[in-house]
Order: C-alpha cells, then sequence, then structure tokens
C-alpha cells in the first residue's frame, strides 16, 4: 500500500520485461514531463508503471488548440510514483517524473491508424482469449467509427501493436537503447525524497525553458524599475546583475511549472548570497508551457514573488550531499 490506494496487484504484463509500454489520454496543451491523475481506483494503473517503462502520449480530439487526434510522442519514465505531489483540477494527485520526451514527426494521426484497425482488433481478440484478464487496452471498437481511443486517462499498450504499427518504434529507440529497451540510467546523485517538490524537473527540455522563461520575467521586472539588466548566468554564482545609477543588485533566480515550497541552491549560490548584501531572490512559480506538435516547448508567465535583500538562513538549509576528503 503506497498512500491511499493499493496497487491492482498481478496483471497479464507481470513478469514479462517486454511489456513496457503504456498510453497516456491528454487534452491539455502540456505532455511528456510527468504522468498526474488522483489516488483513485479508476487510475490505480499508476502504480504498476516502473522506471524504464515507455509512456506514448496520445491527445485526444478535445484539446484546447484543436489538434487532430493522434500519438504525439513518447517518453521514459525516469522516477517512482510520488504521493500527492501534483494537482489534477485543483484535488491532490499522485506524479511519476517522465524524461526524453520525442515527438513524432508527423503525428501518428488516429485516421492513420485506423489502416490497421483490422490487425489491431484480432490482436485484442488474442490477448483475451490467451489472458483471461483485463486487458486495459487504449483503443475500443466503436459499431460505426472503427478504432476509437478509450477515454481513460492511462492504458497498457502491449508490446506486440509496436509490430502492428512500426510507426511506434522510432529508429533511435527512445535514446539508443537495445530492443527491448532498458531502462534509461538514472543519476544516483539525486535523492528520491528531491522529487517530492517542485523545482525538479527530469525533462532536460522542459527545465531550460522554465529557467529562461523565469529569468525573461525576472529581467522584465527590473527594467519596469528602471535597472539595466544583464543575464551573467553562465559566468557568476547568480544569474542577473541590475543596476541603476549607483545602486547594484545581484538577483538569484528560481522557477518552476508548479508552485514553489521548496528550492535547490549550489554551494556557491549559498556563499554568494551570505557575502553579497544587495543579493535579490525572485521566485517565479507556476509558470504555464506548451508542448508544441514538433516537441518544441512554449512558456507563459508564473507568479513571482520578489525577496530584497535575501540571505539564506542556516536553519532552513539541509545538505543533501557531502564532499569527502580521504586521509
Amino acid at each position: 500500500m503506497v498512500g491511499g490506494m493499493q496497487a491492482i496487484g498481478q496483471q497479464w504484463w507481470s513478469g514479462d520485461p517486454t511489456q513496457r509500454y503504456w498510453m497516456e489520454l491528454v487534452n491539455v496543451d502540456s505532455w511528456g514531463s510527468e504522468l498526474v491523475a488522483p489516488d483513485e481506483a479508476r487510475h490505480a494503473l499508476m502504480y504498476d508503471v516502473a522506471i524504464g517503462d515507455v509512456v506514448f502520449h496520445w491527445v485526444g480530439k478535445n484539446n484546447p488548440r484543436r489538434r487532430p487526434s493522434g500519438m504525439y510522442g513518447a517518453s521514459v519514465v525516469a522516477g517512482t510514483l510520488q504521493y500527492g505531489a501534483g494537482e489534477w483540477l485543483g484535488r491532490p494527485a499522485n506524479t511519476i517524473e517522465l524524461t526524453g520526451y520525442t515527438a513524432f514527426d508527423p503525428p501518428l494521426l488516429l485516421t492513420a491508424l485506423r489502416s490497421h484497425q483490422g490487425q489491431i482488433f484480432d490482436l485484442v481478440a488474442k490477448l483475451q482469449e490467451r489472458e483471461r484478464q483485463t486487458l486495459h487496452f487504449p483503443f475500443q471498437k466503436h459499431p460505426t467509427a472503427g478504432l476509437k481511443p478509450n477515454q481513460r486517462y492511462l492504458s497498457k499498450l502491449p508490446a506486440e501493436l509496436l509490430d502492428i504499427v512500426p510507426e511506434l518504434r522510432p529508429d533511435s529507440d527512445w535514446g539508443g537503447f537495445e530492443d527491448p529497451v532498458i531502462a534509461p540510467p538514472i543519476d544516483p546523485t539525486i535523492p528520491e525524497f528531491r522529487r517530492r517538490y517542485s523545482g525538479i524537473c527530469m525533462d532536460p527540455e522542459l527545465r531550460r525553458a522554465i529557467e529562461m522563461a523565469a529569468v525573461e520575467q525576472a529581467s522584465a521586472h527590473y527594467v519596469a524599475q528602471g535597472y539595466e539588466v544583464s543575464d551573467v548566468g553562465l559566468t557568476h554564482s547568480y544569474d542577473l546583475l541590475v543596476t541603476r545609477n549607483d545602486e547594484i543588485r545581484h538577483v538569484e533566480v528560481k522557477g518552476s511549472q508548479s508552485a514553489i515550497f521548496k528550492i535547490q541552491l549550489t554551494r556557491n549560490e549559498v556563499v554568494h548570497a551570505d557575502v553579497f548584501e544587495n543579493t535579490d531572490l525572485v521566485l517565479v512559480s507556476e509558470i504555464q508551457w506548451e508542448r508544441l506538435a514538433d516537441g518544441s516547448i512554449k512558456t507563459g508567465a508564473g507568479i513571482m514573488d520578489v525577496i530584497p535583500r535575501w540571505t539564506p538562513s542556516v536553519e532552513n538549509l539541509k545538505p543533501l550531499t557531502y564532499e569527502y576528503f580521504l586521509d
């Protein structure tokens, strides 16, 4: 038992390392960085997702940008389920970190997938006869329209479907892993608890986009106050150098696509803020973002808090790693 709900238990795919594929159905503009669903029985499949699994992202017809219904990309699972770490329609929700998002170019649309529907329905019949269990299959047979996606958030996509629809398996196999896909390497220096709060993002492209959006919003704030702003994050222990007449301020910027309860600080960031009196901390939370059809990230505004003359308090600092010198 994890949190408030128990995993479904023994499934038809249990113990088979090749059955490592899932399909997420979304009707929003953001996908590919995490799975998120409330801790309810109808979302119990979240507990069966394992590190190294592959998640396909199906964008439903009711998405706000009116994209055609279809498969727009795939990601690799990078973390374990985090109970209550996210939000679903204003309610606490479980999350699972994803990484390595690969956009399908072009997307595999429902109209193209229907060209395989005879083989797909045959596969379903064979699996039902063999397994004698609920398949949790991503698609259903509509009496008039033919193949349609099931209206559930997360489904189990059988490995056999990739043989029927080769477009689902790109040549790179999401990072160059051999077939069957093995678990991607996970940085062992990242403690599990660091994935339980906003600010840690396993998708490098999304992380860069969020960081840039936060710096841009902070820069605009200081420009509006009459400061000259220089982005020095690549060469200094802070992000922005802002000046106005004889006044000099150093600005540390932290951004997140969610609410910010904790932040990551390097040793140099802590030391610098401690010794330079005019250091501001700018927090930009709940940055809006969407995944475009080509896999790139478009960001919007977030909620900004400015803490002037900030000094990290010792009681609020918690060491995550130590440097140890051998005798």
